[in-house]
């Protein structure tokens, strides 16, 4: 096998904590059998793949090699090994990109479900399969247009709405609870007003404590937590994309003082919001 092919991904991952967020490489491969990729270090950046058709194989990191069959996404995570080969007899089609994600995808991305660092999941359901794919599709097409206005915007807002998806269908594989779905279903769609765990729980019929210990358990978060997050990512966007006051933000996104929205901010995405508007602007200009 060929160790270390010359992906700029490896070396461009090397700056991982001040690169900006973003693709390092992205291509679609239909390769027979005979390509190999070994990277016994692993990289620095994420790696993700999404089997269109054929059959590939797989290191888990963990001593097993794993299926990557039509519509398997695959997610790699930094430092782990990557040793992946075509099988006999097939062809490997396949969508993948090395990128560093943004801040708040680390709550999105998930993870290990495979005894290794390696995360698989089949996508099982026609409209999600294909929307993975288009937006995968629109990944490697925003990387040619040069001249396009905020082109790595652009790339990275597909990319973001596969990690989406993938995160999306993560939770239902999961089976969560159906109370617990109603729940987050609630927080999502009203995050900007106030929330009573004792009005949760008699909505869905489940006492305070329940519904809080069965969240926690699930979701991985408290209910409060969870509440936060989703204010935090509305105000990121507004932050990022209009030019309204920042207190006129935390105040639409449900946070009663600018004070504590900038607390929260600050520890969530590592900026304070002022800074964060303008690093974003530096980054367009």
């Amino acid at each position: 096998m060929a160790e270390n092919p010359n992906y700029s991904a490896i070396q461009a991952a090397d700056t991982q904590y001040t690169h900006p967020a973003g693709i390092l490489v992205s291509d679609y491969y239909s390769e027979p059998y005979g390509y190999t990729c070994y990277r016994p270090e692993g990289t620095k950046d994420w790696l993700i793949m999404y089997t269109l058709s054929g059959k590939g194989s797989i290191y888990n990191g963990n001593g097993e090699y794993l299926a990557c069959t039509e519509r398997m996404l695959t997610i790699v995570s930094p430092g782990t090994p990557q040793d992946y080969f075509m099988e006999v007899g097939y062809t490997w089609e396949k969508l993948w990109a090395h990128f560093l994600p943004r801040l708040n995808w680390m709550d999105w991305l998930p993870s290990s479900n495979t005894q290794g660092p390696v995360f698989q999941l089949k996508i099982e359901d026609d409209n999600t399969s294909l929307a993975i794919e288009s937006a995968f599709r629109r990944v490697l097409s925003y990387r040619l247009y040069r001249d396009v206005l905020l082109r790595d915007e652009l790339t990275l807002n597909a990319l973001e709405e596969i990690i989406l998806l993938v995160a999306s269908q993560n939770l239902r594989k999961k089976e969560l609870d159906p109370r617990i779905s109603e729940v987050l279903d609630m927080l999502a769609e009203n995050y900007m007003e106030e929330h009573a765990v004792e009005d949760l729980a008699a909505k869905v019929c489940l006492s305070p404590s329940r519904l809080s210990h069965l969240f926690k358990q699930q979701v991985g978060d408290s209910i409060i937590e969870t509440l936060i997050k989703y204010r935090l990512n509305q105000a990121e966007k507004l932050i990022k994309y209009t030019v309204r006051p920042i207190t006129e933000i935390a105040l639409a996104v449900g946070f009663n003082t600018p004070d504590y929205f900038t607390k929260k901010f600050t520890g969530y995405f590592g900026s304070n919001p002022s800074n964060y508007r303008k690093q974003q602007r530096d980054r367009v200009n």
